[in-house]
Order: C-alpha cells, then structure tokens, then sequence
C-alpha cells in the first residue's frame, strides 16, 4: 500500500523522535540544563534564577506525568523539537506544495542543533523556543492573510509563551515586524492586532510582576552570558570585535546548516532542475519567507554590532529552524516523480547516520556532562559532610550546577539547591535556616570557591574561615579510557556545630 505524502512526514518526525530519543539512553544521567528545569518545574513560580518560566514549567509536568523518571527529559527534548519541524512543514503548506513543505521540515535534522545538541542538552529553554517560534510564525502568517479573531488570539497566546520561555524570542518579532510594518500597516485599523497585543500582555503579566518584586535580577545572568562586553565608546563603535563577533555568529549558522545544504543540492541533481528564483510569489510573501529564514539571524547579528554584548554561535540553535523552507521556496526544484520519496530516504539514512556517530561518541567519551558518576560521588560526599558535621542531615548544597543538581535527582535525603542569584537574596530558601543547618559548597575551580560560598550564603560572618578541600574521581568509558577530575568544596558545619 502506499503511503500519502503527509503520513511519510509522520513517520519521518516518529522516527526522529525515537532515535534521538532512545540513543541519549547511552548517557549516565541527564544534562545539566534538563535537570536544572525539573528543579525550576519543582519551584513553580513566574521566574527562575536564568530564565523566564515556561521551560520549567513545561520539564516540571512532563517529569512528573510519567513518574518522575529522569529519561523523561531525552524524550521531552526531541518532542520539542519534532513540534517545531511540524509547524514548520504547516507554514510552508502556505508557499509550496504539500511535498516540498514536508521536504522543508525533513530536511532539518541533518542540522548540527537537531542532532549532537539535541544529545549534548536534552532539554532546554533553546527546545521550546525551536518549537514555539514556528508556531508564532504560523499563526501570524495565518492571522493577516484570513483575519480571524481566533488566530488572533492563538497569536497572542504563542507569542505571550515565547517571551516566557526566553527573553531571546525578541529578534523573531522584530524579523516579523520588518515585514508587518511594509506590507501589514492596515492591521492598524483592524481589532485583531489589539486583540493580540492585550492577551499576549495578559500572558506575561504575572512574569513582569515578578521581575519588579525581584528586583530584576534575571538579567543579571544575561549580563554574565554575554560574557566580556565589547568597549561601548564612540571611537570603539566599529571596532574589530564588533564586527567579528556578529560575523562569526552568522558563520557559524552557516556552518551548522552545511549538511542541510548538501542536502539540497543532491535533491536538486537527482531531481535534474533547480531555479534561482521564485516567480510566482507575491512580494510580501518573498519578503516574510526572508524574514523568518534569515532574518532572524540577521537581526542577532546586526544587535550584536550595536550592542556590548558577545553572542554564542550555539543562539542560533533557536533561530534556523526555516532554513529548509526558505531553500525551497527561493530556489524551487521542480520534483519528478520519485523526488518525494527519494528525500525521505535520504533524510532517514542522514538521520540514521548522525544517530550512530552520536553513538560511537557517547561510548567512547569521558566527560563529565554526560558520564558524571553520581552513583559512586554523592556517597562520597555524604561521607566527607558527616564526618565534619557528626552526622548531621545535609539540607542544603550550593555552587556549580556540575555537582549540585545530581543531589536533587538521585539523593534519597533530596538536599534543597542553593541556586545561584548573582549578588541578589536568594528568594527560594530560608537563609537563616542555611547558617543553622548548614550547608556544602561546590565548584569546579578552587579560586572563586570562597566568593561563590559568601554569596550563596550572604548571612555567613565576614570573619569566618572557609576552609576549600577538593576530591578526585575518574571517568572511564568501557574501553578502559579514563580522565580525571577534581571537584573543589567547602563544608559549612551547623551553626551549633561550628558558626
């Protein structure tokens, strides 16, 4: 029997969800960012220490909708990102047939962020933005050309979710707004516009509430992210950072689509025609596909130049997600009749084939992200703090998020994390219950241990001594290789007991 063209694309997105589901089995635990959401999905409020919500929220149900299994999250990544290629193939149905739209999508996970990341991260922020900024793209597309009240509102409730999964959703909506404010000014005078202003206002009212009862101290992680600014005077405006940096950034993106266009070009040689321009598209609709393929990327760019800030390469994971589309609207092939079918299993075998290089890696690795021994550690440090605090319950740990969230996932004591605030009170824990039970301080480099420690724990006495102490441990793949890694800590003992 076969098969329609759009039951392929499912078993195409099945597949991909399985496979690079199934090969992060092949880890020791986790990422570090997966099992920093299911701490955030635990707080349940409208602001974490990082981030805006959403991505807790989202990793925070689904743990705990099947058990509260930690492979929950490999799944959970990968679903988020087979979202984000549907949407893809649904907006595309808008500018070309229903084959070449599924060829869109299919044609993304040979994309370096739909693969190694995908094992690399599990799950993060990064994964609902790749899934939720097709959606916004979709349902905008779809609300200025039918106006419908509903999409409107479907609008205004993806975007008003964007903006709670990460701040970054901002260069989507201003790649949109190129293209709304040439060719969609009438939509001034339509209520569907207001209509989904005020309910995506609606939606994120609650987290600008909490930012102001918080001080704002999210951004000072952006601050952190951006890493060393680039000189903010006037002679240094077109410095050479600042135009490396953004440059850099686009080749990068360049790079991580490299496979993509291969791709392309083998379908274009076997199906033996390609244009180099799309002749039967409106202006707008050229416009809009420019916009959301490589204009996105284009807007981090340009903010990259006039701002201070230094961006990662790894941004714009969030932000290729149309590359396939704009291919194969800018540069039509005109498909056989074996096209089809013949990318398919194209696409499958590259699939087939990043899965079993990401294979090969995981078994032959010894990094601590990915083989971290929380089984033999945190005994290990369950023995160092009861030997300094006479058996005392560990109810707090603290510093690099490398050694403390394994604590909160596989302790049987479940220890509370002393999350990281960057200078501001920590709002999540009793810091006077912290100097009376105490608490264990870790960090992977022993010169900021003590820094790290007075600010998790800014009640601490200024002339008390922290005293650093460090530990071994191995990793070692089942080829016999082995790396070690020392891991620095302070114990602070029960206020009875030492303080």
């Amino acid at each position: 029997m076969k098969l329609s063209k759009n039951k392929l694309f499912y078993i195409f997105l099945a597949i991909y969800v399985l496979l690079f589901a199934l090969v992060q089995f092949l880890r020791n635990q986790p990422g570090i960012d997966s099992m920093e959401a299911i701490m955030w999905g635990e707080i349940v409020e409208f602001g974490t220490n990082k981030h805006p919500p959403l991505s807790g929220w989202i990793m925070g149900g689904f743990f705990n909708l099947f058990g509260q299994n930690d492979h929950t999250a490999y799944f959970l990544g990968t679903i988020s990102l087979a979202i984000g290629l549907f949407f893809v193939y649904k907006l595309a149905k808008f500018f070309m047939s229903e084959e070449k739209a599924a060829c869109a999508a299919m044609i993304m996970p040979a994309c370096f962020y739909y693969t190694y990341t995908a094992f690399i991260d599990n799950f993060n922020c990064n994964f609902v933005c790749i899934a939720i900024i097709p959606i916004i793209a979709y349902f905008y597309y779809k609300a200025i050309k039918e106006n419908k009240i509903i999409d409107w509102v479907l609008l205004g409730i993806t975007s008003g979710l964007g903006f709670l999964n990460k701040y970054q959703i901002i260069v989507l909506f201003a790649a949109l707004f190129v293209h709304f404010i040439i060719f969609e000014r009438k939509q001034f005078k339509q209520k569907g516009l207001y209509i989904s202003i005020l309910t995506a206002g609606i939606v994120v009212l609650p987290h600008i509430i909490w930012l102001i009862k918080h001080d704002f101290f999210t951004f000072a992680y952006m601050a952190m992210m951006s890493g060393e600014p680039v000189s903010n005077s006037a002679g240094a405006m077109f410095s050479f950072d600042r135009i490396y940096r953004p440059i850099r950034f686009t080749v990068d993106q360049i790079l991580a689509l490299s496979p993509c266009l291969g791709m392309y070009l083998i379908l274009a040689y076997q199906a033996k025609n390609i244009q180099f321009k799309n002749t039967d598209a409106t202006i707008s609709d050229k416009v809009f596909v420019f916009c959301v393929a490589c204009g996105i990327v284009l807007t981090q760019a340009i903010m990259g130049i006039f701002s201070t800030a230094y961006i990662h390469g790894i941004w714009g994971s969030i932000m290729v997600g149309f590359a396939g589309m704009g291919l194969f609207f800018f540069f039509p092939i005109k498909f056989n009749e074996k096209s089809y079918s013949f990318f398919f299993k194209m696409s499958c075998i590259v699939m087939f084939l990043w899965a079993s290089a990401i294979a090969i890696f995981a078994v032959v690795q010894v990094k601590h992200n990915i083989s971290y021994p929380h089984q033999s550690n945190l005994p290990v440090f369950h023995k160092l703090w009861a030997e300094k605090t006479n058996n005392a319950p560990l109810k707090y740990v603290g510093g690099h998020q490398d050694y403390i969230f394994q604590f909160r996932l596989y302790d049987k004591e479940r220890p509370t994390i002393i999350l990281d605030t960057y200078g501001y009170k920590n709002p999540w824990i009793n810091h006077d219950d912290v100097i009376e039970s105490g608490a264990m301080i870790f960090s992977r480099y022993p010169d900021n241990l003590e820094e790290w420690t007075r600010n998790l724990i800014y009640k601490l006495p200024e002339d008390y001594v922290i005293t650093p102490a460090e530990y071994e441990y191995e990793i070692k793949n089942k080829f016999g290789k082995t790396k070690k890694y020392t891991v620095y800590y302070t114990i602070i003992p029960p206020k009875k007991n030492d303080l």
